[in-house]
């Protein structure tokens, strides 16, 4: 049941209708039913994988609180301090063990899950040069939104095993949260305590919440149907044709995607983050408008933040105050080596962090290249950032200025339009083929061939523009100002011609076409 579909719409409307119409003490039964119902349409066969980590997780955080009760009760009745040091040592590795199992049982199906065909096809690859027996490779099951629910439950017992909060007793409540139908199949990856503090105690109807929902709702089908599926044809012409093309094309074709993979990405999160709103439940923010960043590191500071700072919390802080990161620095301070010392500790959790966002995403060596690639931009631009503001003040380069911010915008857009290339490539060959073909069989004056249309009449050109300069218009407007907040003061008949606008804008310029057949977000693959 994709997102964007008439299907989904009115599951979305029956279960908001029950949701609010049976009050608030059966809204957990209400969405709990409908998850399940959401995840069984996708395929009951998914749904083993889903329920294993959903118990695991639960009951794993359910003993790691017991572990700790425990250990309060005795604390309570110790009064020797190194007895009490003691007590809470053997608290923690009682409680590591416990996680460990959680961790391994999670972790693990995704990896099988997901990761078996690519470890499978690269060992027998190893194999054949050195004459041994070949490993059957097997097809595994992927189950629907696994790599996003896999971090939500992980995020749970490291958040309880952390005793950021207690572990939860409510396993119909944790139950929803790790399967809600609207996050559960490309994000936003929620925390469980921010989920649960908005729906524990039921949720009342509310008309800002129902028309700021659907406001956002029909701001992501806009998105997703009106641009990133019609500037996608184009896209995939070019794409998977490229080698019959002028490598110019090729590089339109990066510079159109990386809009494209923006509104629908972007697009999926406002549908999914506006039904959500709808219920109530206000989901992570995923996006903050990333073309405008000056920066990688901003950049990926506004994309995808959801994942960003699940790795930040869970990733690059626990490596950053590791031992092993601990020792080594140790390694280089009592030799004196300052900067090696300062580098190592920049660069270490960033390499660690990119290489397993790059395997995240997919079972593949391009994906592996993709995350190094924009490793190796942020620990350049920590390496630099000391640098450059002394080579513009030499050069008498005034970076305080609107030109200057655009040109930083800019570079950091087509850094990003380099990084797609390894990001949408058939394989990592491919995408230094086509890294090739751009550099070497480029001429620009072909982008004046007017018989080039790429599956684009001039209608669906136009839309195409008009479209694209509504985006940018709408993200200046949102980087300024609170825009539905804004828009709620304005006068009633003035808000209701510009909703109904752009429904009908959406109905009437939507990518649809005969036998139409909605094309799945680029992010649930992942």
């Amino acid at each position: 049941m994709s997102y964007q579909t008439l299907e989904f719409i009115l599951f979305s409307a029956i279960v908001l209708f029950f949701y609010y119409i049976l009050g608030r003490r059966l809204q957990l039964v209400v969405l709990a039913i409908a998850n399940m119902v959401f995840y069984i349409m996708a395929g009951p066969k998914y749904l083993p994988y889903l329920l294993a980590t959903m118990l695991v997780t639960y009951l794993v955080g359910l003993f790691i609180g017991m572990i700790y009760n425990k250990c309060d009760k005795q604390l309570a009745e110790c009064k020797d301090n190194s007895e009490k040091k003691a007590l809470r040592a053997k608290a923690k590795s009682k409680a590591k063990k416990v996680l460990i199992i959680a961790l391994l049982v999670a972790i693990g199906l995704l990896a099988v899950c997901k990761y078996t065909g690519f470890v499978t096809k690269n060992l027998n690859l190893l194999f054949a040069k050195f004459g041994i027996p070949q490993i059957e490779v097997f097809k595994m099951v992927l189950p629907l939104g696994i790599s996003f629910y896999t971090f939500m439950a992980v995020s749970y017992v490291l958040d309880v095993y952390w005793k950021r909060y207690k572990a939860e007793k409510n396993f119909l409540l944790y139950a929803v949260y790790l399967s809600y139908f609207p996050h559960v199949v490309q994000g936003p990856i929620d925390r469980f305590n921010e989920f649960k503090e908005q729906i524990a105690g039921g949720v009342k109807i509310s008309y800002e919440n129902i028309t700021y929902g659907a406001q956002l709702a029909i701001w992501g089908f806009f998105k997703k149907l009106v641009i990133a599926d019609r500037i996608g044809i184009l896209v995939s012409t070019i794409l998977d044709n490229w080698e019959t093309y002028d490598g110019v094309y090729i590089i339109v074709a990066f510079l159109v995607y990386s809009i494209q993979i923006y509104a629908d990405f972007s697009g999926c999160i406002d549908i999914v983050s506006g039904i959500s709103e709808m219920f109530g439940i206000k989901l992570r923010k995923n996006f903050n408008h990333p073309y405008f960043s000056r920066t990688m590191a901003e950049f990926w500071r506004r994309w995808h933040m959801s994942l960003q700072e699940w790795f930040k919390d869970y990733v690059y802080y626990p490596v950053s105050a590791s031992n092993f990161t601990k020792k080594i620095k140790k390694f280089f301070k009592n030799r004196g080596l300052k900067r090696i010392e300062d580098i190592f500790s920049s660069c270490l959790p960033i390499i660690v962090v990119w290489l397993i966002t790059g395997i995240w995403h997919g079972a593949a060596w391009m994906y592996v290249a993709w995350g190094m690639f924009h490793a190796s931009l942020l620990i350049g631009g920590k390496l630099f950032e000391n640098v450059l503001p002394k080579v513009s003040k030499v050069l008498h380069i005034d970076t305080e200025n609107f030109g200057w911010y655009f040109w930083q915008m800019v570079r950091t857009y087509l850094l990003c339009c380099v990084g797609r290339v390894f990001f949408r490539a058939a394989s990592l060959t491919n995408a230094i083929a086509l890294f090739k073909k751009m550099i070497t069989d480029t001429t620009f004056a072909s982008l004046f061939n007017p018989d080039m249309t790429f599956g684009l009449d001039l209608k669906d050109i136009n839309v195409a523009l008009v479209s694209v300069l509504i985006l940018l218009v709408v993200d200046i407007l949102q980087e300024k100002m609170r825009l539905r907040e804004t828009l709620a003061k304005q006068n009633l008949i003035f808000r209701w011609m510009l909703i109904f606008g752009a429904l009908f804008f959406i109905i009437i310029f939507g990518n649809y076409g005969p036998g139409y057949d909605a094309s799945n977000f680029i992010y649930e693959q992942f």
